[in-house]
């Protein structure tokens, strides 16, 4: 007998829940925000999958878009420290090679 697997959460919800998980008081400040109709649909069935309101579902989603651009920008720095790495290494190949070469081993 096979079982049918019950509704998948929202991955909205599963998102929020990650962030969610912090019961730290924060300040807060109220904002009046406009999101277009299917968004707003999309962020309270979060909301409902969550348990979280729905100001926790759209701060959940500002964190983790925060910590991807973090992410991000951590990212581009080591790419570029591993390319200048690569063009150092590149320079002293020649010199490295010749006193290899003129190892007594």
């Amino acid at each position: 007998m096979t079982t049918t697997p019950g509704p998948r959460p929202h991955a909205l919800a599963e998102t929020a829940a990650a962030y969610g998980a912090s019961k730290v008081a924060k300040a807060h400040t109220k904002l009046s925000i406009s999101i277009p109709s299917d968004l707003a649909d999309q962020v309270r069935l979060a909301a409902a999958d969550s348990g979280l309101s729905i100001s926790g579902v759209i701060a959940a989603a500002l964190q983790r878009a925060v910590a991807g651009s973090d992410q991000d920008r951590l990212d581009a720095a080591i790419d570029a420290q591993n390319q200048e790495n690569v063009a150092w290494a590149d320079a002293f190949l020649p010199l490295t090679a010749r006193l290899w070469a003129e190892v007594e081993w």
